[in-house]
């Protein structure tokens, strides 16, 4: 098999990563398109190690597999039975993937191959997001729409997932890359297409409705706006100090775009009110006399995590025993693996420690560590490369998926395994910069062409 039809492949996995609702096949359990792909990966990879005689290992790897084998240790003590050897296996095999990526790509020269087919992985969801979007408003129908605003009009956006707050988790990853990307100036998305792209990201992100996607959305624009603001104001002091007292005034185009954008989000809001009570993007969050149960079931799924960790604080019961622990609260028995995932830990955070215990999830963070905080040392001290661009836009995503996943979905989401994927990959890329057979390229790369020079 050659490399490009490899690099295809992982693509196909790529694109089909957040699919729940399409193309998902319930083969004992329900398996994504990428998932079958890794497994030919795996193939792959044990072809490459018995060529090399090398194994590679990615920054804290020892620890995860030190993690991943302590999963398995502590299905002894746990009640989750054969539901949570499925779920181990599915944790074993997610962790192997990561390791046979590696081995493929660690030391390719197609990297920025499998890196452009990652961003434009997160152009297809978003793309189709806006097609679910608009088309129920022009009657050429609805697809794959989970929930509405307003029922057959309106609906909220969750392309192939099961709803718009999964959508959401999933689409941040791409929205945070893009605008780090273009504020870095990478080549990759050197292109002025690029801007728009992201400006378009960002509006489908904020079209799901999900309440935690516009709280990062607000986030991200601070993060970002903050210090501009703070260095303008440093620089209109010290103008002051020696006696200029000019203004810089923003330009007109500026000042014209943010007009027109004020009267159009008023204007939509008017138009939008006459047909629906706003409270309703409101609804689950206890806002403004709203329902508050999505608040709620949160709390109670915290409580019941925090539960099963109190009652074995230092060895947890693997992850699968703790949806198994939660279950027995409730008075309920679990057979199976689809059994524990209705029972869920939450958040991630919580429920890994639970499942780990405050022992066991030291080799946990440290992993994490390493592949995120543990690499802006190397990022500063390569940022001439681009992969140091690459680098910093899926750390500072990862982090933001980190934080997003304290309030929604679950660890083994295979678009969450995907990018610490590539944060592997292009991490070991670049510490292993002089022995790679890569070299940036020296100009602007254009949209859609393929591997630099």
């Amino acid at each position: 098999m050659t490399l490009s039809v490899i690099d295809w492949l992982v693509g196909v996995a790529f694109f089909t990563s957040s699919f729940d609702v399409f193309g998902v096949l319930n083969i004992g359990g329900s398996l994504r398109p990428g998932q079958l792909i890794m497994v030919l990966m795996l193939i792959c990879a044990m072809a490459k190690m018995l060529q090399s005689g090398v194994i590679l290992l990615p920054r804290g790897g020892v620890s995860l597999l030190c993690w991943t084998t302590l999963q398995g240790v502590l299905l002894y003590v746990s009640t989750a039975g054969m539901g949570g050897i499925q779920l181990y296996l599915l944790l074993v095999f997610t962790v192997v993937s990561v390791f046979a990526m590696l081995q493929v790509y660690g030391r390719s020269a197609h990297v920025e191959v499998l890196m452009r087919y990652y961003l434009y992985s997160y152009l297809f969801i978003a793309g189709f997001g806006l097609f679910q979007f608009v088309t129920p408003s022009l009657h050429l129908g609805h697809y794959l729409v989970q929930q509405w605003i307003i029922h057959g009009v309106l609906p909220r956006v969750n392309g192939f997932s099961y709803e718009p707050s999964f959508f959401a988790t999933y689409l941040l990853m791409g929205w945070i890359m893009l605008i780090d990307l273009r504020a870095s100036r990478a080549e990759i998305t050197r292109d002025p297409r690029w801007r728009y792209i992201a400006w378009g990201v960002g509006i489908i992100f904020f079209l799901s409705t999900s309440k935690t996607a516009w709280i990062f959305l607000g986030v991200e624009g601070a993060a970002r706006l903050l210090p501009v603001l703070w260095s303008g104001l440093g620089g209109a002091k010290r103008r002051l100090a020696r006696g200029d007292i000019r203004i810089a005034l923003p330009r007109g185009r500026v000042v014209a775009l943010m007009l027109l954008g004020a009267v159009l989000v008023a204007q939509g809001l008017r138009t939008l009110s006459q047909h629906l009570d706003l409270n309703t993007f409101l609804q689950g969050s206890g806002l403004n006399n709203t329902a508050a149960h999505s608040v709620t079931t949160r709390a109670m799924q915290f409580d019941d995590t925090w539960t099963v960790f109190k009652e074995q604080p230092l060895i947890g019961r693997s992850m699968g025993g703790v949806a198994a622990r939660i279950a027995e609260l409730h008075g309920q028995q679990v057979a199976t693996a689809a059994d524990l995932k209705v029972n869920w830990g939450f958040p991630v955070l919580i429920e890994v420690l639970a499942g780990s215990g405050v022992l066991g999830i030291l080799p946990f963070l440290w992993f994490f560590t390493a592949i995120t905080l543990g690499e802006f040392a190397l990022i500063r001290r390569r940022w001439q490369d681009e992969r140091a661009k690459w680098l910093r836009a899926l750390v500072r995503a990862l982090l933001y998926e980190f934080a997003i996943l304290l309030v929604d979905q679950n660890l083994l989401r295979v678009y969450f395994w995907f990018h610490v994927t590539m944060v592997v990959i292009v991490g070991f890329h670049l510490r292993h910069a002089e022995n790679l057979p890569y070299r940036l390229a020296r100009r602007s790369v254009p949209l859609g062409s393929g591997v630099a020079a």
